[in-house]
C-alpha cells in the first residue's frame, strides 16, 4: 500500500523530469541534481517499489515505475508493462512504458511495439504513445540489428496515413526519432546502459 512517504520518495522526485523526458532539456545544475536523485534511487530501489508503482493507477507512479525497470534493465516485468501500454487507460504512462521496452529490446518489447502500432495507427483520431512507440521500435531494430519497423514506415503506410492529418511539426519522425535518440543515450551515459537482448 503505497503512503505519502513512498509518494514522496518514488515518485515526486522523477516524475516531472521524466514526463516529455524533460530531464534532458534541465539546466546544468539541476541536471546534476537530479542525476545524483536518480542514482541514488537506482541504488535503493527493488522489484517491490517497482511492482508497487507499476500496479498502482496513477499516471505518475507508473511512468516512473517503467522508467526504472528500463535504466535497470529489468525485463522481468516486459508482461505487465507491455499489458499497460496496450491498455492506454493513464495519459503519460507510455512515455515510460515506450522508454522501459526500448531499453529491454528483446523479444517481448517488438511484441508489444508492434502490437500497440497495429491497433493505434489505423485509428487517427486517437493521439495516445504512438510518437513514443514508433521511435522506441525503432531504437530496438538499431540495437539487434532488425528491421520491425520497416513495415510502418514504408511510402503510405500505416505511420504516413496515421499522420496525414497531422500538420504539427511534433509529428515529424525525424524529430522524434532524434529526440528519442538523445533520450535513449543520455541515460545511457548518466545512469546505466539499457539492457539489449
Amino acid at each position: 500500500m503505497k503512503t505519502d512517504e513512498f509518494i514522496a520518495q518514488w515518485v515526486q522526485p522523477f516524475y516531472l523530469q521524466i514526463l516529455h523526458g524533460n530531464y534532458y532539456g534541465l539546466s546544468e545544475d539541476k541536471k546534476a541534481s537530479f542525476n545524483d536523485k536518480v542514482k541514488s534511487g537506482l541504488e535503493l530501489i527493488n522489484s517491490d517499489i517497482v511492482s508497487q508503482l507499476l500496479l498502482s493507477f496513477g499516471w505518475r507512479e507508473q511512468i516512473t515505475g517503467s522508467w526504472f525497470c528500463g535504466l535497470k534493465g529489468w525485463s522481468q516485468f516486459a508482461d505487465i508493462i507491455g499489458t499497460k501500454l496496450l491498455e492506454s487507460k493513464v495519459t503519460y504512462a507510455g512515455q515510460g512504458h515506450s522508454f522501459a521496452l526500448a531499453c529491454f529490446a528483446n523479444e517481448d518489447s517488438v511484441k508489444y511495439l508492434t502490437q500497440y502500432l497495429n491497433f493505434y495507427l489505423p485509428k487517427n483520431d486517437l493521439v495516445y504513445d504512438q510518437a513514443w512507440v514508433m521511435p522506441a521500435l525503432m531504437w530496438v531494430d538499431e540495437q539487434n540489428n532488425t528491421n520491425h519497423s520497416n513495415q510502418y514506415l514504408v511510402s503510405g503506410g500505416l505511420w504516413d496515413n496515421y499522420i496525414a492529418d497531422k500538420k504539427s511539426e511534433h509529428w515529424h519522425l525525424d524529430n522524434k526519432k532524434e529526440s528519442f535518440w538523445k533520450l535513449m543515450n543520455y541515460c545511457r551515459e548518466n545512469y546505466a546502459k539499457p539492457a539489449v537482448g
